[in-house]
């Protein structure tokens, strides 16, 4: 679990074949990355591989020089948290209670709704983000998770997910506040708005926390 992180229903993922950031509609377990371009976690600049042995599916069928026999496995057989944590484990009660109270808004909505000047409702992301955060902040203290088992249990926090497409983020009195940005398309224009926001998403989707 260390090094594998929940990418849940709703969040922003850059697509393999279109290169074009959009909305997830299943969840995930990736493997984590390091630096902003994502190297795999696993890959060591002097040895290569270092689970060549055990490595996952998706990488065994990855050729180079033939990209269809990978191509063809985005999307299926896909595994979430809920299959790697065993029934009975408290962990998953708890991942299976903060996705019921607290799911991955749509950041496709999130992101369209800025670049078009029509966002309005803050206040029910915040709801959201507090709930989020003080869920998570609690288990954190009372299991002494580490910051890896977090984004393997519940995911990234929402926050930084809202903060990614542009939603403003500041910290008053200890508390995460959101604050609506002037929208992209009021300072570049709505096409070129929109642009941007592709291209700042497709380099944040590859950050991990």
């Amino acid at each position: 679990m260390d090094r594998l992180i929940t990418i849940r229903k709703g969040e922003l993922v850059n697509h393999p074949l279109t290169g074009k950031v959009q909305t997830i509609e299943y969840e995930f377990v990736k493997i984590t990355g390091i630096g902003r371009d994502w190297c795999c976690s696993y890959f060591s600049e002097r040895r290569g591989c270092t689970i060549y042995i055990n490595r996952p599916t998706a990488c065994r069928a990855l050729k180079c020089w033939d990209p269809d026999e990978v191509s063809n496995l985005i999307g299926k057989d896909i595994v979430t948290r809920f299959d790697i944590l065993a029934k009975g484990n408290p962990l998953r009660s708890l991942a299976e209670k903060h996705e019921h109270i607290c799911p991955c808004p749509d950041m496709g909505l999130v992101i369209r709704s800025l670049a078009e000047d029509t966002f309005t409702d803050i206040s029910a992301l915040q709801h959201l983000v507090d709930i989020d955060l003080d869920f998570r902040n609690r288990v954190v203290r009372e299991m002494k998770l580490t910051l890896a088992k977090e984004l393997f249990i519940f995911g990234r926090p929402i926050f930084q997910l809202l903060q990614a497409v542009g939603i403003g983020i500041s910290e008053i009195s200890g508390r995460v506040r959101l604050a609506a940005r002037e929208p992209v398309s009021r300072r570049q224009g709505t096409e070129d708005g929109k642009d941007r926001i592709q291209a700042e998403l497709r380099q944040e989707t590859r950050r991990e926390r």
